[in-house]
């Protein structure tokens, strides 16, 4: 029987332990390196979906146009609501409405119409001209004596047409004048029915609820 060379067997344990070594190292930086390439992939920068949101005011929209009608007819009493529309006006603008509500045949109302409310307001807007053509419903409560709600009449529906110009200030849009517009239906049935788009407004909303 032939005696084991001791020397060849370490020898060749330490070979099989450096390769197994070199083996597990290979692995490890494999799989880091695949590892790396998965995370890099993942955190790849995509393309940039998010648009830039424009300033209210930067643009005559309807929604911003609605909120000025908002802050305008929505009050608790004459006068109310003026540090509330104040910032949809230029100064002359504000100030002539603050002029007009003083005027002695307004200030009869005081007291009496109260808690206005926008209802609906449907707006044709002329984005070349800077104007706006609002047809607006709101509510209000009318009252027999100052400030006594007893026997008040709620929730009374009015109307009204207003033709609002628009400036550009800076890069905010601001009213600069209201005229109230009286319009006059004087079209037949057939001469209705020859302007098919006429009447189309540009968007109606509804702010019933709110």
């Amino acid at each position: 029987m032939k005696m084991i060379d001791t020397e060849k067997l370490k020898l060749l344990k330490l070979v099989g332990l450096g390769l197994a070594t070199t083996l597990v190292l290979g692995l490890v930086f494999w799989f880091s390196l695949a590892s790396a390439k998965s995370q890099k992939d993942t955190k790849s920068p995509s393309p940039k979906t998010e648009q830039i949101k424009k300033a209210e005011g930067s643009e005559l929209t309807s929604a911003y146009v609605k909120d000025f009608l908002s802050a305008y007819f929505t009050k608790k009493d004459l006068g109310e609501n003026r540090n509330r529309y104040l910032p949809f006006m230029t100064e002359a603008a504000y100030q002539q409405e603050v002029n007009t509500e003083e005027e002695p045949a307004i200030q009869t109302y005081k007291g009496y119409v109260v808690d206005t409310k926008l209802k609906s307001a449907t707006l044709y807007i002329d984005s070349d001209n800077h104007v706006v053509l609002a047809q607006v419903s709101y509510t209000q409560t009318q009252l027999q004596k100052k400030y006594d709600y007893t026997n008040a009449q709620t929730d009374v529906l009015s109307s009204s047409t207003l033709r609002i110009h628009y400036i550009k200030q800076g890069d905010k849009y601001l009213v600069s004048q209201i005229e109230p517009v009286l319009i006059v239906d004087t079209l037949t049935a057939d001469q209705e029915a020859g302007l098919p788009t006429l009447n189309q407004p540009n968007i109606t909303l509804n702010t019933e609820g709110e």
